[in-house]
């Protein structure tokens, strides 16, 4: 059993700005005919290329191929060019056999498919994938944090439902660390373990290329997943493949190059030196010739080369044997195929498992008859119609997203191989005289299609989408003789009956699919196929027939006949074990209709762990929707655990799950819960009512139709369910009174204006988020300026300067500017008409107590280039009507317009901050350093008063170790613009000491007070869902429940002028006896005019904020601060 296995590596534009691509691996496996696609991408992070910027998988792979070549003792040539542990950039094409469920298996991998060339095949590779492997470095925790924040988003964002696992490449360093004695950050397996099971991953595996018996355990475990996954995937719908409208004239990139496009590919083809480690020799060239013929030419010469499996990056040597006819390339490191144009003479190619992009790379040989470039990385199909007598084309193994139009001009085609693609539907095949078509493993929903081909002798559709096979028809496709439609999703027996108009059709393969599940199927096939010779493989008996013939009853008429003429006083008596009306009767015991599997037919879920019990693919989509519903739900607003894509994902919530359930919710700000046939108790719905009742979030609406246990509430819900509120509840199904039902949906006018409420609130807050984010370098620069420090840094820009008119900076600027306006109306006045050599003079208004502005004319000129000079300093350049280089802000441009060169207001403005109007005076568009040196020591003055007196007020106590306020009530103060300590009341803030108990285990202040744990580490970093990050340790000899309650306020340690935190979601840990547990949790920003933390180290501190609904979102805590502020 072969099977090809290809695996992609590289980052793509999806790493971060300046990583080297390095990973993004593919990889086909081939079980009988099935191909498995294994997807594996490293966790590459922002840094400076350099020989080592890369994670390890290129000596993973070159260990794994080692590991093989011993075993075998094949591919010699690798050995050669490719030594297991060398530094290559790539490694870019491997191809070894393995065995898999004791089947030999055709592995390919392939390294250096996501750099920047390849994106357009990026989403295609990953909607094929069968499972996809995260890589990362484990002394460098940055990459396991890009996994989290760059790879497992965009699968989520592409709605990928391929099971990945998470990779630690080369693993020996963290034992190497040891020996040596260095303390490098390490990331540790118990956090790569919980970060798995926190995300749902497939497992989490490490290796090392210097054992590679581990390397052979990922390879072990990727295959399992992968082929669990390939089992399951028909289930599915297609993913969604652009592809161009029939009106779009959109440029084949792979046949004809045009502008921009050949970016794409071009560097892809074009070599270096670095590129071609492994160019063809004369001597390889002579060695593979073969097959003595006639030239044409009335002379005798070798027209047969074979250079299979040399590694090979480029064929320059072989132009000179023009006569070659047959050429074998297949199993090389080829990126184009240009030197084979000069081989005018050449029939038959193939250039399988290379690293071709594009299918017309080189100059059609004249009489080309059969092309095999299976197992590249095409991403398109081509134009084909240069080769007029190709009668064979094998694109297997591809990118391929739909059928273009590059065939149609191939009259003389006869066998067209497009499996193991993404193609999604059959068309621009009109008027081809095929004999044998095959799309096995595609993303097809039907048929469609095929119609046209009337010549149509084999059709091999295995493993797509497919429902219905109603475009197949006997007048249409008269020779249709073997048709392949296993493994797909047609469930009804009446799709068959409809191929018995088909004379020749002898081959049927439909087993899997939900309709080979009906009771005698092979019978049932048979009896309307009478004609078939094999059926799924197995050729159909002469016993099978006779069976068959039996139990539809051929001769049963005839024998009562018989038995009524010679005995008709007795009473004839059907003595079929089986019949006809046997199988209906049993067919809707099994499945409640005739003829019909339904969708599924009779799927076993597999095995399940855990509790509550999941299978790994289960528990993967449970954990995927769970952090999807943390960034906001999906759709957005609604938190969806009831509706999944496929029936082996489909997974009930129950009781264990409603903490994290109602978590999420909350931290994602979700309007919506869909929770549905739920496995909750009366008690999980209690606590989902009193979640709504207790948290300032924003969930209005429940759907748990078809939930037993809301029947043994009954009136209890109308009385305790928020309907006041306009909050709804759907219990269709649930066994209550249709009167309670609808009331509890609450059609009232308030609910439709809850809903309106909520999602009004979403789109405010990410107006804000948005506002605040493009605020940070203004924000950065200004926390800069404001952190403690022994000396002052540069002075800043004056108001006029377009920095200061930055987003966040803005506002100080637009009112310097009404002040200005408010005293001259009219800006900058010419006060005397005439050209400017003449002598003109301009007039402005000073500031009160100031002199009146008169410039000369010379005055005015130096005062212009002063204004290019100052937008040359930001870093913008007018040329013309044209602006060049770094745009200058919105604010700026609509206080001044595009074109400022010559603004009378901008150059007024200009006088009034300060800049003279002489050449002499230079760099004055930023304040003077003593009077920038004398406003930061007042500031430094102020901040160090704050702080010594928050110290001695809030600090100076017993506080248990991480407890501390005084840095925050130094910090608020300072941003109010006050000299003296604010009072906490004035932000809203009250003493944790004073709350009420939680329901639900020990206050986390209350257990540090009383020594029950330790808060090892506290971090924040960033805005949003898992931005804060905390550590505890048990100082207990019992398990504790810590509450870390909402409202919750952490303090900078330092005065670095960054945000402060407060928990808008109430958590509880479960810490075990000595032990220590770690949770991200939401932390919502208290400042807005500050940079959001930096992975810092946090206080907790004692006071709380719980003001009516103020928690509900960021903006409203926002608004809240900012109103407190201006107390």
């Amino acid at each position: 059993m072969e099977a090809p296995v290809h695996w992609v590596t590289g980052g793509g534009q999806l790493l971060p700005q300046g990583g080297r691509a390095l990973g993004n691996g593919r990889v086909f496996f081939v079980l009988e005919e099935h191909s498995f696609l294994v997807l594996v991408k490293d966790a590459v992070v922002e840094h400076a290329p350099s020989p080592n910027s890369g994670i390890g998988q290129s000596a993973f792979l070159q260990c794994y191929k080692h590991a093989l070549n011993l075993a075998t003792g094949a591919s010699k040539d690798f050995a050669k060019h490719s030594e297991p542990f060398d530094e290559l950039p790539n490694l870019e094409s491997m191809v070894a056999m393995v065995e898999l469920e004791g089947e030999l298996c055709r592995v390919r991998f392939t390294d250096g498919a996501a750099s920047p060339r390849f994106e357009k095949m990026q989403h295609a590779a990953i909607h094929a994938s069968h499972v996809i492997l995260l890589c990362f470095r484990p002394d460098k925790p940055e990459t396991m944090a890009s996994v989290k924040k760059k790879w497992l988003p965009l699968l989520w964002q592409m709605n990928s439902e391929t099971p990945w696992l998470l990779v630690s490449l080369q693993t020996d360093l963290r034992e190497r660390s040891k020996v040596a004695g260095d303390q490098l950050p390490m990331v540790a397996p118990e956090e790569a373990e919980a970060f798995v099971q926190r995300y749902g991953g497939w497992g989490y595996m490490e290796c090392s290329a210097f054992f590679p018996d581990t390397v052979q355990l990922v390879v072990d475990e990727a295959l399992n997943a992968a082929n669990t996954y390939y089992g399951l995937q028909w289930q599915l719908l297609p993913p969604h493949v652009a592809e161009p409208s029939d009106g779009e004239a959109k440029p084949c990139w792979t046949a004809a190059p045009v502008p921009g496009e050949m970016d794409l590919w071009l560097p892809h083809e074009t070599l270096t030196v670095r590129d071609d480690p492994v160019p063809v020799t004369e001597e390889q060239v002579r060695e593979g010739l073969s097959q003595m013929g006639d030239t044409g030419t009335r002379q005798h010469a070798y027209v047969r080369c074979d250079l299979a499996g040399m590694n090979l990056t480029s064929l320059v040597k072989i132009r000179q044997w023009e006569q070659l006819q047959f050429l074998n390339v297949s199993r090389n490191r080829l990126r184009g195929l240009e030197p084979i144009g000069a081989l005018r003479h050449l029939l038959h190619l193939n250039a399988s498992h290379n690293l071709l992009i594009r299918s017309q790379n080189f100059t059609a040989p004249d009489g080309l008859e059969t092309c095999d470039m299976s197992y590249n990385m095409l991403a398109e199909l081509g134009d084909w119609k240069v080769h007029r007598f190709l009668r064979e084309l094998n694109l297997r193994g591809n990118y391929i997203g739909y059928i273009g139009n590059g065939l149609l001009g191939n009259k003389e085609l006869r066998l067209l191989d497009l499996s193991e693609n993404l193609i999604l539907q059959i068309r621009n095949l009109e008027h081809l005289e095929l004999r044998t078509l095959s799309l096995a493993q595609n993303k097809l929903s039907s048929v469609e299609g095929v119609q046209s081909l009337t010549k149509l002798h084999s059709l091999d559709v295995r493993h797509n989408n497919i429902t219905t096979i109603e475009a197949l028809h006997a007048q249409d496709i008269p020779r249709l003789r073997k048709l392949r439609v296993s493994e797909n999703r047609i469930s009804q027996m009446r799709e068959v009956d409809q191929l018995a108009d088909f004379r020749f059709l002898s081959e049927l393969y439909l087993n899997p699919n939900p309709v080979s599940q009906l009771p005698q199927y092979r019978a049932q096939v048979l009896h309307r196929l009478p004609r078939l010779r094999s059926l799924d493989a197995e050729q159909v008996s002469p016993e099978e027939r006779v069976k068959t013939e039996v139990i539809y009853g051929a001769d049963v008429e005839t024998r009562r006949e018989i038995f009524e003429q010679l005995l008709p006083e007795e009473t004839f008596v059907d003595r079929r074990l089986l019949t006809e009306a046997g199988i209906a009767l049993a067919e809707v015991e099994e499945f409640g209709q005739n003829g019909d599997a339904g969708p599924f037919g009779h799927f076993l879920v597999g095995p399940t762990f855990g509790d509550p019990p999941r299978t790994r693919l289960q528990y993967g989509k449970f954990r995927q929707r769970l952090e999807l519903t943390r960034l906001g739900g999906t759709p957005e607003g609604v938190a969806d655990f009831s509706n999944y894509p496929a029936l082996y994902q489909k997974t009930a919530a129950f009781d264990e799950d409603l903490r994290e359930i109602l978590e999420a919710v909350a931290e994602g700000g979700c309007e919506e819960l869909l929770l549905g046939e739920a496995q909750i108790t009366p008690q999980g719905i209690r606590d989902i009512i009193a979640f709504m009742q207790d948290t300032p979030c924003r969930l209005c609406f429940i759907n748990l139709s078809g939930c037993s246990s809301a029947a043994l509430l009954g009136a209890e819900l109308l009385k305790s369910f928020p309907l006041d509120r306009g909050c709804s509840i759907e219990l269709e199904n649930c066994g209550l009174a249709d009167s309670t039902v609808a009331r509890l949906r609450n059609k009232a006018e308030d609910a439709s204006r809850a809903l309106a409420r909520a999602a009004a609130e979403r789109q405010r807050v990410a107006q804000r988020l948005a506002e605040h984010w493009e605020m940070q370098d203004y924000l950065e620069e200004r926390a800069a300026e404001q952190r403690p420090s022994e000396m002052p840094g540069p002075p800043p820009a004056r108001a006029c300067h377009p920095a200061q008119w930055r987003p966040g900076a803005e506002t100080a600027s637009q009112k310097a500017l009404e002040g200005f306006l408010r005293v001259n109306p009219n800006k900058l006045v010419q006060a005397s008409a005439g050209p400017v050599e003449n002598g003109s003079m301009w007039t402005m208004n000073g500031k009160k107590g100031g002199k009146n502005f008169q410039l000369t004319a010379e005055e005015h000129a130096s005062l212009c280039q002063k204004l290019e000079d100052m937008l040359l300093d930001w870093g913008c350049e007018l040329d013309g009507d044209q602006v060049q280089g770094r745009e200058l802000p919105r604010a700026f441009v609509s206080a001044f317009g595009a074109d400022p060169r010559r603004s009378p207001k901008l150059l007024g403005f200009m006088l009034w901050e300060g800049v003279a109007p002489t050449a002499q005076a230079r760099g004055d568009v930023y304040r003077s350093p003593e009077e920038w040196e004398a406003a930061w020591a007042s500031e430094q003055q102020r901040m160090r008063a704050l702080a010594e007196q928050a110290r001695e007020e809030y600090d100076s106590g017993q506080q248990a170790p991480g407890v501390a306020s005084g840095q925050m009530m130094a910090h608020l103060s300072f941003l109010a613009g006050s000299s003296e300590l604010k009072a906490p009341s004035v932000f809203g803030f009250q003493k944790a000491e004073e709350r009420v108990a939680p329901r639900l285990g020990e206050d986390l202040l209350a257990a540090l007070g009383e020594g029950l744990v330790l808060l090892e580490q506290v971090l924040a970093d960033g805005l949003g869902v898992n931005n804060l990050t905390l550590t505890l340790r048990s100082l207990s000899s019992e398990t504790l429940q810590i509450a870390l309650r909402r409202g919750t306020i952490f303090q900078q340690k330092t005065w670095n002028h960054r945000q402060n935190l407060v928990t808008g979601v109430d958590y509880v840990l479960e810490v075990p006896p000595g032990g220590c547990v770690t949770k991200e949790v939401l932390g919502y920003s208290l400042n807005f005019n500050c940079p959001p933390p930096l992975s810092d180290e946090m206080h907790v501190t004692e006071f709380y904020l719980d003001i009516g609904r103020v928690l509900g979102s960021q903006a409203l805590i926002w608004d809240h601060m900012q109103a407190a502020f201006h107390k």
